[in-house]
């Protein structure tokens, strides 16, 4: 069994927490029977279904004794007192690290990957249009892509000037030589000295950073007291400012991810169909969730971006046969295939990887 490599995982990992400390077997099982059961079906999971599982071998009495403690533990939730259980993001952050099964794609949707990269004889847009397209049919998430670039350009410094009272300019110098501006109008008049200090704090925050993981800079200071909202605002809009053309991001299959059950209710759809629409917000906010790895599984609140408190986001990177990469991924609810999903994001990556190589060496 592999694991998922995601922020959530590796700072528990830093901190010396292992989640297999938190779940016996019997829970662990229970666990994961009560994820594949609630994917399939959006029901909640009871007691009774989970005593009738032969593989289980648990009576009613202790299941519900074990539900309790798992619910007490942040692994489950219970939606009203008569209602079975379902997973909480806790639950699904362990099932994804610790019990997922991973399985290779199937020969359907081999079939049906191979074949984007026929249709679209060496188009590198069509060809992930394309992939994006067949992604989507497998998993019946939204399927998104970005056309491969070269690595990212570091940030080699970056200064703040007043040009008044109540309004600041934020410079950043890339290590390519581009020079990024970026205005910010504050609600108080600053002092030179209030900004002198902010400089400083900007430079030696986002000094070294790329441009993709500029939004995690945004992290609040207390050392700078009321000055660390300014702060943390210079940021957003730099990352703004240096992140690439809207024009980049893929979307393939937008409307599956509205045909979910969770997404019925308006104030849960319409956030995620403007973030969707925003395609410059939306390509900063994914690519900062990739950061540097290979594969991520970013679950609910995991991500940055309030749009996508319900969603997951599934991605992994290709490359083209030289320095230039890109990713491709899904994004789906917390209720999630995610077994299936790893295995099409992988596989699409890899096909990627495979069609972009051969392109590039004929």
């Amino acid at each position: 069994m592999r694991r998922v490599v995601n922020d959530t995982a590796g700072e528990r990992a830093a901190s010396g927490v292992s989640a297999d400390m938190d779940l016996d077997r019997r829970k662990r099982d229970l666990l994961q029977t009560i994820v594949v059961a609630y994917v399939e079906s959006a029901e909640p999971v009871g007691s009774q279904f989970l005593a009738s599982q032969p593989s289980l071998g648990v009576r009613s009495a202790t299941i519900r004794n074990e539900l309790a403690e798992m619910t007490m533990m942040g692994y489950l939730r219970q939606p009203h007192t008569s209602a079975g259980r379902v997973p909480t993001e806790q639950g699904y952050r362990y099932y994804v690290d610790h019990l997922m099964s991973w399985a290779r794609l199937g020969p359907v949707g081999v079939r049906a990957l191979r074949g984007a990269q026929r249709i679209s004889a060496g188009d590198v847009e069509a060809l992930l249009y394309q992939t994006c397209r067949v992604l989507s049919s497998l998993t019946q998430y939204t399927a998104v892509a970005t056309l491969p670039s070269s690595g990212e350009r570091l940030v080699r410094q970056a200064h703040v000037i007043s040009v008044s009272p109540s309004r600041l300019l934020a410079v950043v110098v890339l290590d390519g030589g581009q020079v990024v501006h970026r205005f910010l109008d504050v609600k108080q008049a600053l002092t030179p000295a209030e900004v002198t200090r902010l400089s400083n704090a900007l430079d030696e925050r986002v000094r070294g950073a790329s441009p993709s993981s500029l939004c995690a800079e945004a992290r609040p200071c207390d050392e700078l007291g009321p000055l660390d909202a300014i702060l943390r605002s210079l940021i957003e809009v730099l990352a703004l400012g240096v992140s690439g053309d809207d024009s980049d991001l893929m979307l393939g299959g937008a409307s599956h991810i509205l045909e979910q059950p969770e997404f019925r209710e308006a104030n849960r759809v319409e956030p995620l169909i403007r973030f969707l629409e925003e395609r410059r917000t939306a390509f900063q906010t994914l690519r900062s969730l990739l950061a540097r790895r290979a594969l991520t599984v970013s679950i609910g609140s995991e991500n940055s971006h309030d749009a996508l408190r319900d969603v997951s986001f599934v991605a992994a990177r290709y490359a083209t046969g030289g320095a230039a990469e890109g990713w491709v991924g899904v994004l789906g609810p917390t209720r999630m295939h995610y077994d299936q999903a790893v295995s099409a994001v992988q596989f699409a990556a890899q096909s990627l990887t495979e069609a972009l190589s051969r392109s590039a060496g004929e």
